[in-house]
């Protein structure tokens, strides 16, 4: 058999016979020529009824309306275009969404940051100057080595009535164990700064009010209550919350009592009234209720006082927190982080929140706990309220929870003051400014 009909003996192409004249064409064929004489007429034959069908797009009959055995039989590619597609076109479409996850997984990586450490060791008043007339002292470093894996940070929460830090956290975050530590500040805490208010919320105003940015003094300030600087600093303008709330399409909540509490002396005036019961609060009623203190009748308050507020605001941001990162509100990062971007001074970048989020995301609600330093609520200066520190308990839970290095921190690492029971406490030796320098409150 001549394969492609060329000039084979038998081929339909070929001249004439031996006797120079084409042999006719017999359909009486032996079973030898079987395979042979007929192949290339079969196949042409076929060919040329599947192009009438093509042709006529009317079934399986050709043209005058008789019907062949060869229509039966189809071709591999009128069997490929009649399977369905929708199963190729979801292949397609998997595989071309695991090409861009895994590009976009690529960008991520490429994209998200290691934050800083702070540079040095552990803070050292070994040899404090009394005469020290900042409004933090200066600490020489001791030598000591921070643990890898492990962020401290400082955020804040800025009221921009009188611009005090009225929410103070110190946290540490520890990526290797799996553990999230945050632990607040009350607003009125003693703290040993050269200022006649000696509250924790006052460096940053005093420095703002003289024409600074306010975050040096009140990072120096945290420094001594820890007894090294933090990595990461945040000042919030207590606003972003709002933004951030409506971002997510509010948070869900149980407010605890009726809240109605009219200040219209403040400026802007504030104007708190929120109804008790669970309910989705949007952003302006979040932020109210993350200020409100007392009822106008006084038949709502924290009966802990500002410990007892301060509880209340853990429980809010740990709601905000949780709510923020469902699945449905992974794609609202952005406008969350946009938020927050706009209202905030800080150290951060973008990319470091992307890779502490990515370890976040991997923490149970049992690897994050929320506390408050170890206080007195009663402490009284020369007529005006204070919250004093309880030092030694403060130590015990400040090395349990928030130290990132390899040895303990000691009284000789932070700069604090107490005055409980009449009895003054001052790990350095001295108070900043001196005792005369406390603003005397006439009642």
């Amino acid at each position: 058999m001549h394969l492609f009909g060329g000039n084979g003996r038998h081929g339909r192409h070929s001249g004439a016979g031996q006797g120079g004249e084409a042999p006719e064409r017999s359909h009486a064929y032996s079973e030898e020529d079987a395979y042979d004489l007929d192949d290339d007429y079969e196949y042409d034959r076929r060919y040329r009824a599947r192009q009438q069908r093509a042709a006529g797009a009317a079934g399986y009959n050709n043209s005058d309306g008789r019907h062949f055995a060869s229509d039966d039989i189809v071709s591999r590619e009128e069997q490929a275009a009649a399977r369905p597609r929708w199963p190729r076109r979801l292949l397609a479409t998997v595989l071309a969404v695991c090409v861009l996850a895994v590009g976009a997984y690529a960008g991520y990586r490429i994209w998200a940051q290691r934050p800083g450490q702070a540079e040095g060791g552990l803070n050292d008043y070994s040899t404090p100057d009394p005469q020290e007339t900042g409004v933090a002292a200066e600490a020489p470093q001791s030598a000591a080595d921070k643990r890898d894996g492990v962020w401290t940070f400082f955020i804040a929460g800025i009221d921009v009535v009188g611009n005090h830090n009225d929410t103070n956290m110190v946290g540490m975050f520890d990526t290797v164990n799996g553990k999230l530590n945050i632990v607040s500040l009350p607003r009125d805490m003693l703290v040993n700064v050269n200022l006649n208010i000696k509250k924790i919320n006052q460096p940053y105003a005093a420095d703002i009010n003289n024409g600074g940015d306010g975050i040096e003094p009140l990072l120096d300030c945290v420094s001594d209550i820890l007894g090294y600087s933090v990595d990461m600093y945040a000042l919030i303008d207590i606003n972003a919350a709002a933004e951030i709330v409506d971002a997510i399409g509010g948070v869900y909540f149980d407010i605890p009592f009726d809240m109605d509490w009219d200040a219209p002396d403040q400026d802007p005036p504030l104007h708190i009234h929120i109804k008790a019961g669970p309910q989705t609060l949007d952003g302006e009623n979040f932020v109210n209720a993350m200020r409100f203190r007392m009822s106008n009748d006084g038949s709502h308050s924290y009966a802990g006082g500002d410990i007892e507020r301060i509880q209340f605001q853990q429980q809010l941001l740990s709601a905000l927190a949780s709510q923020t990162l469902k699945l449905g509100n992974i794609s609202k990062i952005g406008d969350v982080y946009n938020a927050i971007m706009d209202n905030m001074v800080t150290n951060v970048s973008l990319g470091n929140v992307m890779y502490l989020l990515e370890q976040f995301i991997k923490l149970d609600g049992d690897d994050i706990t929320f506390q408050t330093i170890p206080n007195r609520m009663d402490g009284m200066i020369n007529g005006l309220n204070y919250v004093m520190p309880l030092i030694d308990d403060w130590l015990a839970m400040l090395n349990e929870y928030l130290n990132p290095f390899d040895v303990e921190i000691t009284e000789s690492n932070i700069n604090m003051i107490s005055y409980i029971d009449g009895e003054w406490t001052m790990t350095q030796g001295y108070i900043a400014g001196g005792e005369d320098s406390f603003a005397v409150i006439y009642s």
